[in-house]
């Protein structure tokens, strides 16, 4: 090309990139200001363009080539560009390319007013602001390409306005679907839940309220569960503890309690005062209106059986215990067994079961047990010589309400023993040594 005029203006100013006007040392240049010709290695960059950028950055080399501005700012290491150039430097642009820089925000006042173009890719940015897409797509139509991938667009309540415009204006984003959260995975501004990502202090407030009516629901689902398998395994002990508190006793009856049992009472006494329960006691209890099932040791108590097995059980299977309290009945070991085992029973259930019958003067009462005495001193007792004995004895007793008496069937280590079986006088003096 040695030799040649060349037409030297701003058209020709990429000669000057890299040092590449070296390389042509023996190129004449005409001037278009001079009309001179001149060596193009004995030019200068300025004295092709007569216009040149104002206020170029730090660190940044400043030039125009062909139609362009070009302010490059690398180093060779690092690109420094952290915001847009001054708009005088740009006033005349259209097409502004300022991607793989380090720009983290972008204002308005910094962009061309003919801007038809505008890339952004590969830079800082977490978000636009509202004034800025409504300016820049919303309120205009010259811009007809804009990229904003590869930023950092973080995807909450606050980019509700980004995520709508990128919607709206999809078509003029050529990259619009590489445009990532990068606070969700997987997750692009086209893809992203609004109604997620916006959840006010009513939405929180709503879904913290609903989580904490769930979750005691669930517990108190739990618990009722809870009690149901227990009051269905231990419904027996429940009712006796509520009867016992006077908890629920309006639902509680005391023939549901004892609808087990098999004896109305079991009648503890003395062999000495045989005779009195045996034609008096018992036929006004089992021939009244209505009649009772009875148990005592004379009748129901199986010959051979262990004694004390057969105290607890006639107890256990009877709803009330009554005790001919005599002094016979003080001086005998079993008698007084008896009303321990009865005592302790009515102490377990909180339920009053002992119905106490003086029978007699008590001559020597020191002989009586402490368990006994404390007894006789917390509660009262009825009297035989009473006029209203038989009124307050039937009244003390369980109240039948139309149930059907039972055969009387008395269990002692899985054998029975039918109600009416008469063991001989002799044996039963034994039985209360």
């Amino acid at each position: 090309m040695a030799g040649n005029p060349m037409m030297c203006d701003c058209k020709l100013a990429w000669i000057f990139n890299d040092n590449l006007h070296t390389l042509f040392s023996d190129l004449k240049c005409n001037q278009t200001s001079t009309k001179l010709l001149t060596d193009i290695a004995q030019l200068e960059r300025n004295e092709l363009c007569a216009c040149q950028p104002v206020m170029c950055p730090k660190k940044c080399n400043c030039y125009i080539q062909s139609k362009s501005l070009i302010i490059n700012c690398y180093d060779g290491q690092l690109d420094v560009i952290e915001q847009l150039p001054r708009t005088e430097q740009v006033s005349l642009v259209s097409q502004l390319y300022a991607s793989n820089n380090k720009i983290t925000n972008i204002s308005l006042f910094q962009l061309p007013t003919n801007l038809t173009a505008l890339d952004l890719r590969n830079n800082y940015l977490e978000s636009l602001s509202t004034e800025f897409l409504r300016a820049i797509l919303n309120d205009s139509s010259k811009l007809e390409t804009l990229y904003l991938s590869e930023n950092l667009l973080f995807c909450d309540c606050a980019a509700q306005d980004l995520i709508y415009t990128v919607r709206v204006h999809r078509k003029r984003i050529p990259d619009v679907e590489q445009l990532h959260c990068v606070n969700l995975q997987n997750v692009t501004l086209l893809t992203a839940n609004v109604g997620e990502l916006c959840q006010t202090a009513v939405n929180v407030e709503r879904y913290q309220y609903m989580i904490a009516i769930g979750t005691t629901v669930v517990v108190i689902i739990i618990i009722l569960l809870i009690i149901a398998a227990l009051y269905y395994k231990y419904q027996t002990e429940v009712k006796i503890w509520l009867y016992g508190h006077n908890i629920f006793s309006c639902c509680i009856h005391e023939l549901e309690l004892d609808e087990n049992k098999t004896f109305d009472a079991f009648i503890s006494y003395s062999h000495q005062d045989a005779d009195f329960v045996n034609h008096t006691l018992l036929p006004q209890l089992e021939q009244s209106e209505p009649p009772f099932c009875v148990c005592t040791h004379e009748r129901n108590w199986l010959a051979g059986a262990y004694i004390p097995e057969q105290i607890i059980e006639s107890v256990d299977q009877s709803r009330r215990t009554i005790i001919v309290l005599s002094q016979h009945f003080i001086e005998s070991d079993w008698a007084r067994m008896e009303f321990r085992t009865a005592h302790q029973c009515s102490m377990k259930e909180g339920r009053a079961r002992i119905i106490m019958i003086k029978y007699g003067e008590l001559t020597n009462t020191e002989l009586l047990d402490k368990d006994l005495k404390a007894y006789l001193d917390m509660n009262t007792y009825l009297d035989w010589q009473d006029p209203r004995f038989w009124d307050k004895l039937r009244y003390a007793m369980p109240h039948k309400m139309g149930r059907e008496q039972h055969a009387g069937m008395l269990e002692v280590g899985g054998r029975m023993l039918v109600v009416g079986q008469d063991l001989s006088f002799p044996q039963q003096e034994s039985l209360n040594l």
